[in-house]
This record gives C-alpha cells, sequence and structure tokens, in this order.
C-alpha cells in the first residue's frame, strides 16, 4: 500500500493517502511475498511446515504492511453452512451522517460548526479539517478479540445488523489477525472494485448491489472478490485526531479510502478535482467526501443534530439524471395511510442501476410539475439511491389527477396538506403497516416484511393481539416457511412479554408517537396506561416537548384504538408500571473507552434491569461508565458540564443491586 504524506494541494494536484492503489516500487517484493505466504500456508495444513509460526506471522505481517487488500490475506478455507444469518447487536450503533450537496452548504456547515465553538472559546476549524473519500458499498462493523477476528455484523438499522462473519473473513482487506490486543470494534464498507466486477462478473453493472449480493451468500461463494475499507475505530480514547485514526488504523494492516488533513478551501478544491474526473478514474465507486473537523476531542463538543454527528459531514456529489419516458403515474397506499404517487418511466440506467420506477414524493409535486403518461421527464437517483423525477423535459400529455379512492381497499381518500391519505383501518396496506410497527417497537427480529405480508393476506392477522393468538402450523404453513422458522417467530414475540409502558404506546402506531414521547409522557408523571387513556388535551400540550398537535394526535389516536387496547389488556398483553420495569427504570446510561467486558453484554446489563442506553453524551444522560472516572477525555468533560455521574462497572452493579434492595423494602 502506497504511503504518503499527508493531503496537500498545490500546483492543481492533489495527494491523498490510504486507497487500495499499490506502490509499483513494492510490486515485485509483494508478488514474491504473496507466493511463499501461499505456499507455507498449503505446508502448514498439510501438516509439513517449513518454518517456525514467527517466521510465517512475519511474512505475512509485511505483506499486509505493503498491500493490505492483497487477496491472499483473505481467508478463503471452508467455512461452515449457513442457512440463515443470525442478527445481532452492535456495541455502538452505526449511525449516519448530515449532508451537503454544494460549496455554500459546506461553507455553512464550517460557520456553524464555529459559531457553536466560539461559546467553548476554541479556535476556528476551518483551517483543521479532515477528508476522506466517502465509499459507496456497504456498512460493516468488524470486532477483534485480543488480535484475532471474532465478529462482522452488517449496519442493518443502525442498532442491529446481521453477523456475515464467515463471509467478511473471506474478503480482502480484512487482517485474521491484528497486533492490538484488548477488544477492538472498527467500522468499514464493503466494495466491488471495478476490475474485479469485470474479472468475475462480466455483465454486471451495480458494483455496490454485487457486493450486497456477495456479502450475504449463505455458501460465502465470491466473496473472496469483495474488498472491505476501514474508516473508523469505535471509542479508542488515546487518539486525538481523525487524522492520526486512519494512520493507526494502516499501522494495524487495514486499508483505508484515500484521505488526509485539510482546510475548506483545499476540501472545495478537492471536490471540483474529484467531479471533473479523479472520480471516474478509481477502481471503485464512491459518492462524495466526508468531511471532518479534525480534533475528536472537537467533535465530542459540538455533538448531535438529528441523532448524527455535527462535527462530520457527507459532502455528496451531484445525483447523476437522464431524461426518460413517463409510461403510467401509479397511486400507492402505504402502511401509514399515505398515498404516494409512482412514476413508472422507459427502463433508464444511473448510477448503474437499471431504474423504471421514480417517486413523485406527493400529490402537490404532481400538481406542480403537471406531470402526465408519454412526458419527457429528466430522471436522478438522489444520493445515488433514490430514483426521483426532477422534472418535466418536454410536455406531451395530458396531466395525471390524484385519485379520490384508495387503490387497495376502494375507500374514499381524504386530503390533509399536501398528501392525500387512506383513513379505513380495514385497509390492508394499513393493517400491515400497524402489525410492521407492532414488530419493530417489541423488536421482534426474526420477523420480516414478507412474512407479515403473508400472514394479513392469509386473514390470519388483522391487529397485534392476532400476533400472539398464531399457533406454530399457521407460520409453517405458509409458503417457503416451515416449523423451525415458526417456532422462532412466535418465541421472539412471546419472550419480550411484559412490554415497558414506552414501548407498548409506541408500538400502538400512533401518529406523531415515537419512543422518546412515550418516555416523555411518563417521565411527566403519567406512568400508568390509564392515566395517559384518561389524559385531557389541555394537560399533555403543557407537557414540555409535547406541544398542541403531539397532545390531540395522542388523545385522539388512544380514543381511535379503544377497543384493540381493550383487548389486548383482556389477553393479559398489558405493560407494566414503571416500578416493574426493574432497578434502572427511567434512568439512561453511555459507555465510553475500553471496558473488562464486551459493550454488548453491559448494554444488555443495563437494558434488562430497566435502563436505558445512549450512543453520545447529551443533557438527558444520567450516568456515564467508564474505566476511570477521573479520566480528563472530551466525553468525560462533556458529562462533568452537564452534571452527569460518572462511574465505574463495578459501580453500576453496585447501583442495580441498591435499587433493587430499595425497591423491596418499599414492596
Amino acid at each position: 500500500m502506497k504511503q504518503v504524506d499527508l493531503f496537500e494541494a498545490h500546483a492543481g494536484k492533489h495527494t491523498l493517502q490510504g486507497g487500495v492503489e499499490t506502490d509499483a516500487a513494492h510490486r515485485e517484493r509483494i508478488d514474491d511475498l504473496a507466493q511463499r505466504v501461499e505456499r507455507h500456508r498449503a505446508l502448514y495444513y498439510a501438516g509439513n511446515p517449513e518454518i517456525s509460526d514467527a517466521a510465517y506471522d512475519a511474512i505475512e505481517d509485511e505483506l499486509r504492511a505493503l498491500s493490505p487488500t492483497h487477496p491472499v490475506l483473505a481467508r478463503v478455507g471452508s467455512a461452515s453452512l449457513v442457512t440463515e444469518w443470525e442478527k445481532a447487536r452492535h456495541e455502538i450503533p452505526m449511525g449516519s451522517l448530515n449532508k451537503v450537496v454544494n460549496e455554500d452548504e459546506l461553507r455553512a456547515w464550517v460557520a456553524r460548526c464555529e459559531e457553536l465553538l466560539a461559546k467553548e472559546a476554541h479556535s476556528p476549524v476551518e483551517r483543521e479539517l479532515f477528508v476522506a473519500e466517502k465509499l459507496d458499498g456497504i456498512s460493516i462493523e468488524v470486532l477483534y478479540k485480543d488480535g484475532k477476528l471474532v465478529d462482522a455484523i452488517t449496519r442493518g438499522d443502525g442498532e442491529w445488523g446481521e453477523r456475515i462473519t464467515a463471509n467478511v473473513a473471506r474478503m480482502k482487506g480484512v487482517p485474521a489477525r491484528i497486533r492490538e490486543r484488548g477488544h477492538l470494534s472498527v467500522r468499514g464498507e464493503i466494495i466491488l472494485r471495478l476490475s474485479d466486477m469485470k474479472r468475475h462478473f462480466p455483465g454486471v453493472t451495480s458494483p455496490r448491489n454485487m457486493a450486497a449480493g456477495l456479502s450475504k451468500r449463505f455458501d460465502g461463494q465470491g466473496a473472496e472478490h469483495c474488498t472491505v475499507l476501514f474508516y473508523d475505530v469505535a471509542e479508542h480514547a488515546e487518539i486525538p485526531t481523525c487524522r492520526k485514526r486512519f494512520d493507526w488504523l494502516r499501522e494495524l494492516g487495514f486499508g483505508t479510502p484515500q484521505a488526509g488533513h485539510s482546510t475548506l478551501d483545499d476540501v472545495i478544491e478537492l471536490y471540483r478535482n474529484y467531479a471533473s474526473g479523479r472520480r471516474a478514474a478509481l477502481d471503485y465507486e464512491i459518492d462524495g467526501l466526508v468531511v471532518y473537523v479534525d480534533s475528536l476531542h472537537v467533535q465530542t463538543l459540538l455533538g448531535d443534530l438529528n441523532r448524527r454527528p455535527r462535527g462530520a459531514v457527507a459532502f455528496k456529489f451531484a445525483s447523476p439524471a437522464k431524461v426518460s419516458k413517463v409510461l403510467s403515474v401509479l397511486w400507492d397506499t402505504g402502511p401509514s395511510g399515505r398515498v404516494t404517487p409512482v412514476a413508472i418511466v422507459e427502463p433508464v440506467e444511473l448510477a448503474g442501476a437499471m431504474v423504471q420506477r421514480a417517486s413523485l414524493h406527493n400529490a402537490a409535486h404532481v400538481r406542480s410539475l403537471g406531470i402526465g403518461v408519454g412526458d419527457e421527464v429528466l430522471v436522478s437517483r438522489r444520493n445515488d439511491v433514490i430514483p426521483y423525477v426532477e422534472e418535466v423535459v418536454e410536455k406531451r400529455g395530458t396531466s395525471a389527477q390524484p385519485p379520490t379512492t384508495c387503490s387497495v381497499c376502494g375507500a374514499s381518500l381524504v386530503t390533509e396538506g399536501e398528501y392525500i391519505l387512506c383513513r379505513n383501518n380495514s385497509c390492508r396496506a394499513l393493517i400491515e403497516g400497524r402489525i410492521h410497527n407492532w414488530i419493530d417497537a417489541i423488536g421482534a427480529l426474526e420477523w420480516g416484511d414478507k412474512l407479515i405480508e403473508q400472514l394479513v393476506a392469509a386473514g390470519l392477522v388483522r391487529e397485534p393481539l392476532d400476533l400472539y393468538n398464531l399457533q406454530v402450523k399457521d407460520i409453517a404453513g405458509l409458503e417457503r416457511r416451515g416449523e423451525k422458522i415458526a417456532k422462532k417467530c412466535l418465541d421472539q414475540i412471546k419472550n419480550r412479554l411484559p412490554l415497558t409502558l414506552p414501548v407498548f404506546l409506541t408500538a400502538l402506531g400512533i401518529e406523531g408517537f415515537a419512543l422518546q414521547t412515550a418516555r416523555l409522557l411518563v417521565s411527566a408523571g403519567y406512568g400508568t396506561l390509564d392515566k395517559i387513556r384518561t389524559a385531557k388535551e389541555a394537560e399533555l400540550a403543557v407537557i414540555p416537548g409535547l406541544g398542541t398537535i403531539k397532545a390531540a394526535n395522542i388523545v385522539r389516536g388512544l380514543a381511535a384504538r379503544k377497543d384493540e387496547i381493550d383487548r389486548l389488556i383482556a389477553a393479559g398483553i398489558e405493560p407494566v408500571t414503571l416500578a416493574a420495569e426493574g432497578p434502572l427504570a427511567s434512568l439512561t446510561f453511555c459507555f465510553t473507552g475500553s471496558g473488562t467486558r464486551p459493550r454488548g453484554e453491559l448494554t444488555q446489563l443495563v437494558e434488562s434491569n430497566g435502563g436505558r442506553v445512549l450512543g453520545s453524551v447529551t443533557k438527558e444522560l444520567n450516568y456515564l461508565i467508564l474505566a476511570d472516572p477521573s479520566s480528563a477525555s472530551s466525553k468525560a468533560e462533556k458529562a462533568r458540564k452537564y452534571g452527569t455521574k460518572l462511574i465505574t462497572e463495578e459501580q453500576l452493579e453496585q447501583l442495580i443491586e441498591e435499587r433493587r434492595n430499595a425497591a423491596g423494602n418499599e414492596g
């Protein structure tokens, strides 16, 4: 791997550190090392080793230092047979970034960061930025324990993903062993290099889609052609900057995207350079650059915006767009009852994917476009993902008119602002939506969208209570199901009983009723279902953070679901009170730094005792758990500023025991 100086911009040339290109000066040495690694590996597994393990490790380490993504380093031994991927929880949630799409927005982001930091008496960050390529691939968390690869989990919903360790272990750029001991979580992106796609998958046009398919194949075939590049490490307190973080990852043998230290003006110049040709010359796809405030301490001070870090932003490239012809306009009723217009267009290739359906967003957008069948329209893939009709290029057909009845159930539609909606609670689309919401809220991971659709279509499920009345034979009798899957699904929902009050309320799927809203109600003194059901709009509206609109939605939504709630309670599916949730009920916790136990184990300890784990230090955090409460890390300093208590793992266990004993004495 070619290692160069930090990012420089001069004479119109940009140099970045990292990437997947190999320094030609080392090619002969790399080829020699690769042949020796393969030969000695074969001799070892044949039972006839010629050199010691230490000597073999030295050869492999040198190869990894020169070419971290060399295919010889991928583990391609026989993996155990996989028939389904196990769900796994991330030790630290894998979130996403806020985005900017032009230079003015990037400058505004920097200005906002400096405005916030001015209150902290910090120097400007404009000249202390870090920039990296934003890979267009599949996000993954890879875990190492005592230097050995032990787990690899897809991003999923950010909290839970799928454990595809066997496949990731076969990929280029994923070391089987690293020098770092202890527990380490690194983040990366699975990509398929264009040269590998051309060589091994001729005819394929989308490397991202192909990488996604290969990474999830049960037999693991083809995973060895994928590459993983890494860009982050979770909770490594002694690393002060993004620059040092990337350097450290490379030192451990991980491949990284091209990245380097920069100023704001240099970032903009580099962006233009990529957009005008550098991006097209890469052997892998990127959809933008990621711009960070270089100091990790300053990133912590900046905090989050909408659960996304303020100290980093995705600087996206303009979405690709092409002209196509509208063949029809469909009006799809979604799970919330909202009717969404979709344009069916003549197939057009955008960013490696063939597009035939493009979003029209809402009825107001359809009216503003005046779009109709036969029109030529400009179709884009916003963020290189979502097909979207941007404008009418040439008007040739009659403008489409919004429907008056639901395409699923035939009920009359209503108009609310920019949207048209189906309000028929018996509509199959709405039933599926309510069941989806219940399953998601209670965290039943084995239930997929297709299974819910099958159960609703078969008339076996119409409301949440029906889920608890299902028998193994009901699910096993559906297409592509069986007793094993059926039992696992039913165990999932039953093992999550009893539900806490916030989860129960969220699972009902009332409009505007997120988990945070439910927790707000409980913390405001509405600790039982009866109290909330009998509350008046005016009473709820005065709760800080709620307001009149949410209060009205809550009261109206609970009234509309009265009979359904009564049936759940009669069947014993009743939320437990705050006192019964556990000794840590209503308390929030966050972990930082290395612990004596895996993060997942500690998270389970908190949640099983009724507590809630946050991903970062905020004003609502009660306890920050770390190895040394006197730590001067940025998270610890921020916690002290908010008045948060800093405790160790041992003190956490003492807190659980003390609160459990106190609750027992009160009883």
